[in-house]
């Protein structure tokens, strides 16, 4: 029998994602027993301390992550010390939806900035998505979303130019942290380095500097104080196009 989807509750108060997205459904069903014969979704809560591997390659996890606060990403190392970034997770999102279906990380995640994570016990939050609707359709679109950037990941490394490489991350970042709430007057949070940028998109530090000098010379971006600014999306975005 289908149940219908719990009842939103206020949610963490120290979240800042409340009521946003996958992150707030989860955090939802987890503090309050989402359904009348299923326990409650167990959870724990870790911090994270800037430029650490949280998770290791081909680490087996019980639980699934949940980014609540900072930046993390997920990075393939390779045996000459180099690495692929293969994306960047921001707070609110899983860190695979994989993770969900699976025990084993087929890549390492690596913490940007400080912040935290919430684990979400995989059996039992695997027992409310067959029984929740939302829920799977939450999951499922989480995992559609990672299969459609690792497609443009491929097409990008393969048929891209330089320049079209970072205009494009810059604009998904954007539209990402926009559809999050979180654009911050005119400027996003943006403590991305350069070497970030060169591992996201298989350029070199200075082809990245060369880039991003370029696109403020022509007016198009400002990047200070770990924010930045598109002064002009529409130039850039025809950059990506």
């Amino acid at each position: 029998m289908t149940l219908p989807p719990p009842v939103p509750k206020s949610g963490c108060p120290n979240c800042i994602l409340v009521g946003r997205g996958l992150c707030g459904f989860l955090f939802d069903i987890g503090l309050d027993q989402p359904f009348p014969d299923l326990p409650p979704i167990s959870q724990k809560q870790v911090e994270f301390a800037a430029r650490r591997t949280i998770f290791h390659r081909n680490q087996v996890l019980d639980g699934v992550p949940v980014i609540c606060d900072g930046w993390a990403a997920a990075t393939i190392k390779l045996s000459d010390g180099s690495r692929q970034i293969l994306s960047f997770i921001l707070p609110g999102e899983l860190v695979t939806s994989r993770l969900v279906f699976e025990s084993q990380l087929d890549v390492s995640i690596d913490s940007i900035t400080n912040g935290s994570y919430r684990s979400f016990d995989r059996k039992q939050l695997r027992a409310a998505i067959d029984r929740s609707p939302q829920t799977f359709d939450r999951i499922m679109s989480a995992y559609s979303t990672e299969s459609r950037r690792a497609d443009q990941l491929i097409t990008a490394l393969g048929r891209r130019s330089a320049v079209e490489r970072v205009a494009g991350l810059l604009v998904d970042l954007w539209d990402r942290l926009d559809r999050l709430g979180k654009i911050e007057g005119d400027s996003i949070e943006f403590p991305l380095r350069q070497t970030h940028i060169a591992d996201a998109t298989g350029l070199t530090t200075v082809y990245v500097n060369k880039v991003l000098a370029e696109f403020r010379n022509d007016g198009l971006i400002d990047i200070s104080d770990r924010h930045l600014q598109i002064l002009d999306m529409t130039q850039l975005q025809r950059q990506v196009n």
